[in-house]
């Protein structure tokens, strides 16, 4: 191997001394400078409030996912970022790069992608629909109880969960209370969602290798891209999905970064109090995506013949207490908590092309769930789960 001789000279010695660097490890050092240099380009540009093109924003987001930016120099990039704010671009350009080293799950064709529901319950987020940490989430987990109802009557669904905090209530929490283990390998995730027609993937197995991020997300303690970001992973590769956002100004944005990331149909809504599903408290946000176009509506409860609900209607509480909430609502019970699932589940329907409107999904739903389809989804699951467990040969951390 080829050898580079650098001299320095030593004022204590008064003499020349050769130091002796490989050439493989000079052209590393090279590399890692001109990294960090790019980074720190990038924190400047954001900071004076200037947009990152495509390539910038990748290349600052491969120096924060490989681990060459310091832990300071991320949450300050992020932190500007979230003060400029951030432009679909940017977005759907950091979405690629975590995209590339996330889990892919192949379901087959016509899988619908439903983002996690911890929204409400993030470290970095504090808002309306929680409460003090003794008391969980006061909504129950909605969006679980509409994977289930939607796979009831066909419809492929993969969903992304993670646990939540201590005292909230995530849906890794609630599935653990239905009976459901969330510790598959890649291979049976797959077989889940192609023979069950549901998958749930634990967010660590799904975000592999950024682990490093936790903790700068913890400490910066402030919603950033990574939030929106999260979402997007889609590791089942669906060209369909629904999205609920926190803030109403971000239904455009996101449709546009789903529409940069290749899905063909979407909506993304923000619901009064309950935000990031479609609720039954007040006016809902929808941005509908299909192909390149995108049309932003409001809808109400009203709307279908529904009526409006308080928080207190359809609050949650314990894991075991929100498992008791979903079972009875695919078990037939009435009520404004049922009747905000099937409305989310019409949703699904929509977009997967099942219904052609949300009046048509709800009749979809309803039958899914007074047929017995959806508790029978839950059941077949919850068997193919426990059934896969004494295949498995480690836990899910040594795939992380």
């Amino acid at each position: 191997m080829a050898f580079i001789i650098s001299l320095h000279f030593e004022k204590a010695m008064g003499s020349p001394v050769a130091f002796f660097v490989s050439g493989r490890e000079l052209k590393r050092q090279n590399r890692r400078e001109r990294r960090e240099k790019m980074i720190r380009e990038a924190i400047h540009k954001v900071i004076a409030r200037q947009n990152l093109d495509e390539a910038e924003m990748e290349e600052a987001m491969r120096e924060i996912t490989n681990g060459v930016a310091s832990p300071e120099q991320i949450a300050s990039f992020v932190t500007a970022l979230r003060m400029k704010g951030e432009t679909p671009i940017e977005i759907a350009a950091a979405a690629k790069v975590i995209r590339e080293k996330a889990l892919r799950v192949d379901g087959g064709d016509e899988v619908v992608s439903l983002d996690r529901e911890e929204i409400t319950v993030e470290k970095e987020t504090i808002l309306r629909t929680t409460t003090g940490a003794a008391g969980g989430t006061k909504v129950f987990n909605i969006s679980t109880a509409t994977a289930l109802i939607a796979a009831g009557r066909g419809v492929k669904v993969a969903k992304s969960v993670r646990r939540s905090t201590p005292g909230f209530c995530g849906c890794a929490d609630v599935l653990d209370a239905l009976g459901i283990y969330l510790d598959m390998t890649p291979t049976q995730i797959e077989r889940c969602l192609r023979e069950i027609g549901i998958c749930f993937i634990y967010d660590p197995l799904a975000g592999n290798g950024l682990s490093h991020l936790v903790p700068v997300r913890e400490r910066t303690g402030i919603r950033t891209i990574f939030n929106l970001v999260d979402p997007l992973i889609n590791p089942a590769q669906a060209r369909t999905q629904l999205l609920g956002v926190y803030e109403p100004e971000l239904t455009e944005t996101m449709a546009a970064v789903l529409r940069n990331l290749g899905i063909k149909k979407a909506l993304v809504f923000c619901g009064e109090d309950t935000l990031d599903e479609i609720t039954l408290t007040g006016k809902t946000k929808v941005t509908f995506l299909q192909e390149d176009h995108m049309k932003t509506y409001f809808i109400e409860p009203d709307d279908f013949g529904m009526r409006k609900a308080t928080l207190k209607d359809i609050e949650g509480g314990t894991k075991t207490r929100n498992a008791e909430i979903i079972i009875g609502i695919l078990k037939g019970e009435k009520g404004p908590r049922r009747d905000i699932a099937v409305l989310n589940a019409a949703a699904v329907f929509t977009v997967a092309g099942k219904a052609q409107d949300l009046s048509q999904g709800l009749d979809l739903a309803n039958e899914s769930i007074d047929s017995g389809a959806a508790f029978e989804k839950l059941e077949h699951l919850v068997r193919f789960a426990r059934g896969e467990q004494r295949f498995l040969r480690s836990p899910v951390e040594l795939y992380l």
